[in-house]
């Protein structure tokens, strides 16, 4: 047992894991390539194995059989005609702009289609390379579908050997997550007298999307495993501790009072700390699900967050003991959000019985096209100038055509790296294409100079494929994390293939003059071809977030009639509030990152950013404290505040949409509504004050946020216009 707890945990290292895939992969073609001495065999061999791999996607068995067949027949399309077009220059270049154009609109479909689009494109461009040397029609593109034929292969025996782990795996990386946002919300509870929780603020908020994004990619894990959302029985005890995360996420994310407040009067006291301590507990907690999901251990919970969590309630008892009348509130506010964390316990506990909080629907909102009809729909309303996927696609089909243009009239017999490199580089808006830019460009240098001197130091064949294998395995392991690395690598593979044909130096400075080419045009094309500008489309990431937390309010507000329901609209509700509040917080890291004449609204949009998450955060605690209501005359306040809170949040939906300065509210608010909101009674149920008091903290940042959109609009109106020309 103790010999096979170390295999256990290596293979449950994702990076090892798929490493280790690639290893028996490159190396079940080098070796026969070298045994047999088929040299020229080696490059779309190898070529075809990493195409195949990049187009991959998680998937079910039978799911994982569809993709396969489909992706193969899009490869043999993309690379047989290359070679049919291929000495038909302008043949060739309507077909590499009409071909560019329609794989890339196939992403519409979903996230798999993407993968296989980008795939085929790289296969053609692959098909290119080789297309000089190419001896006849059907030689090359052969190779290349075999070598991902065998990738393939290869990796259906690896998903057999394990078919749940890519689920044990991206459930582990939401408790990771949720771990780290746990960590950043506990550094909101310092007890000092100047607090300022902008910042931290904002930093939760980036965690947050880390969060969301983790679970979206969690749900398409499960979605690709069931049927029209209802999980297979293999998967069901990872759905519920699935459901369980989003549960926990939702409590994590609430914010129950103004923290600066709490700090500004319980500063002499170890409460908050005892909070923060609990926290940072509980997130340890989240790392140990996380580490014994991966490995397929029960979860033992440990007793530190229970000491905690009973350490903070004796720190609690002594305060109330006390019978301070300015206390009186803020001890309240600190019993919602012990109750909050003493249920966030209790569910860390309950991670090994998830069936202990079984939802009213235990089914998925299945967001897959399943028809032919439901994608070609997708793709139809995608072929406009609004979408971002039509502009992306404009823009590679332009920057590939001109790259194959500079090919054609410079007579550059290697320059399709040129292609190859705009593919890589060229990114749906500017902030991720610099981002790719910076590392292609050092990760090729680096590999040139890290390639040339190897191939000095290794010149026997036998150490040549040694180093293909290696290269293209760090290659693998380097994709997602760190891309300059990777591209390094890939130089080195690239590099070492080429000298099998007796090319190796001959390549090194072609390969960087096309690097810089297709990085060039890659950045004009994003630059000056439906650019898309952050700061044009803020109002609209803004709008959709305010109106996405208004259909959450709403779906929580209901509840306060029936009682509580996790139900797949509820759900729904939720996911896309945070979506829209995580893309918030992307669109705006985005622009940041483009040039300073692009920029708009800045301090604006941090100010909006941070209200906006505030406001989320608010609506969260109504809904992770969900009961029903059974005094009439509460039930009316929170109805009346809703409606008023609801129409305010039409307006200034409204407002962010269409750029409006004005804002006239005069007919919403309702007289008296603020103090009624305030003043609650002693008599009141625990749960009908936490509800008004949320409601109370909604409808005084109202005013802020109407007078952010109007100052946003003023700011873009306002504009220079050379700026907005250029917007």
């Amino acid at each position: 047992m103790q010999f096979t707890k170390p295999l256990r945990l290596y293979w449950s290292n994702k990076s090892l894991n798929y490493s280790v895939l690639i290893l028996i992969t490159l190396a079940g073609i080098a070796i026969p390539a070298w045994y047999l001495q088929l040299n020229s065999l080696i490059i779309p061999l190898l070529l075809g194995v990493i195409a195949a791999a990049l187009a991959e996607s998680d998937d079910s068995f039978t799911g994982r059989l569809k993709s396969i067949t489909l992706t193969l027949g899009c490869f043999a399309i993309a690379t047989f005609s290359v070679e049919l077009l291929f000495n038909h220059p302008l043949l060739f270049a309507l077909g590499l702009v009409t071909s560019t154009f329609g794989f890339i609109m196939l992403g519409a479909i979903g996230p798999r289609y993407a993968s296989i689009a980008f795939g085929s494109l790289l296969i053609a461009v692959y098909t290119m390379l080789g297309a000089n040397q190419s001896v006849n029609l059907w030689l090359q593109p052969t190779m290349l579908l075999i070598g991902a034929l065998w990738y393939y292969v290869v990796s259906m025996i690896w998903y057999l050997i394990s078919p749940l782990q890519p689920v044990q795996q991206s459930l582990a990386n939401v408790f990771l997550a949720l771990a780290n946002y746990l960590d950043s919300k506990s550094e909101l509870f310092h007890p000092v007298s100047d607090l300022t929780p902008q910042p931290l603020r904002l930093k939760e908020a980036s965690l947050n999307a880390a969060t969301v994004s983790a679970l979206n990619l969690c749900k398409m894990t499960f979605l690709t495993r069931s049927k029209r959302g209802y999980v297979d029985s293999a998967s069901d005890r990872f759905l519920a501790i699935y459901f369980l995360a989003q549960d926990i996420h939702e409590r994590a994310s609430s914010t129950h009072y103004r923290y600066q407040e709490l700090a500004e009067h319980f500063r002499h006291s170890d409460v908050l700390f005892r909070f923060k301590h609990l926290m940072t507990t509980q997130a340890q907690a989240c790392r140990d699900i996380a580490a014994s999901i991966r490995l397929g251990n029960p979860y033992e919970h440990s007793q530190a967050s229970t000491l905690a969590l009973d350490e903070l309630q004796a720190s609690l008892t002594h305060l109330q003991q006390q019978q301070r009348p300015e206390w009186r509130n803020l001890l309240a506010q600190l019993g919602y959000l012990f109750n909050n964390l003493s249920t966030v316990e209790r569910q860390l506990s309950n991670v090994n019985n998830p069936d202990a909080n079984q939802l009213d629907e235990g089914q998925l909102d299945d967001t897959e096209a399943h028809t032919l009809r439901t994608m070609w729909e997708r793709i139809r309303s995608n072929l406009n100038k609004d979408s971002r996927l039509y502009r992306h696609a404009v823009r590679l089909s332009l920057a590939l055509v001109a790259g194959y243009g500079i090919i054609q009239g410079l007579g550059l017999e290697r320059g399709y790296w040129i292609l190859l490199t705009t593919l890589f580089v060229c990114q749906p808006n500017y902030s991720a294409t610099r981002q790719k830019l910076v590392a292609r460009i050092i990760g090729t240098l680096a590999g040139l100079l890290i390639g040339v001197p190897l191939l000095t130091f290794f010149p026997s064949q036998e150490s040549q494929l040694v180093l293909i294998v290696i290269s293209g395995v760090l290659f693998f392991a380097f994709r997602l994390n760190n891309y300059g690395y990777a591209t390094g690598f890939i130089t080195v593979f690239v590099l070492f293939c080429f000298n099998q044909l007796g090319e190796g130096f001959a390549v090194v400075l072609p390969r960087l003059a096309d690097t810089l080419m297709g990085c060039g045009l890659a950045v004009f094309c994003v630059m000056y071809v439906l650019p898309d500008w952050q700061a044009k489309r803020l109002h609209k990431v803004m709008g959709e977030s305010i109106l996405t937390n208004k259909d959450y309010l709403a779906q929580i507000i209901g509840q306060y009639r029936i009682g509580k329901k996790d139900s797949l609209s509820y759900r729904v509700a939720r996911r896309k509030a945070h979506d829209a509040d995580a893309n918030l917080t992307t669109a705006i890291s985005s622009m940041l990152a483009e040039p300073g004449r692009y920029r708009s609204a800045t301090e604006e949009s941090y100010r909006f950013l941070s209200l906006n998450h505030a406001l989320l955060s608010y609506i969260s605690a109504i809904g992770a404290h969900r009961t029903r209501i059974e005094d009439q005359q509460t039930h009316q306040l929170v109805l009346d505040s809703h409606r008023v809170i609801h129409r305010h949040l039409d307006v200034l939906a409204t407002q962010l949409n269409q750029h409006r300065q004005d804002c006239d509210t005069s007919d919403i608010d309702e007289p008296y509504l603020e103090k009624r909101l305030s003043e609650w009674r002693d008599e009141d149920d625990n749960s009908a004050r936490m509800v008004l008091q949320q409601l109370y903290l909604i409808y005084r940042m109202l005013p802020e946020l109407h007078s952010l959109a109007s100052k946003f609009a003023v700011r873009v109106e306002h504009a220079p216009i050379e700026d907005k020309a250029k917007n």
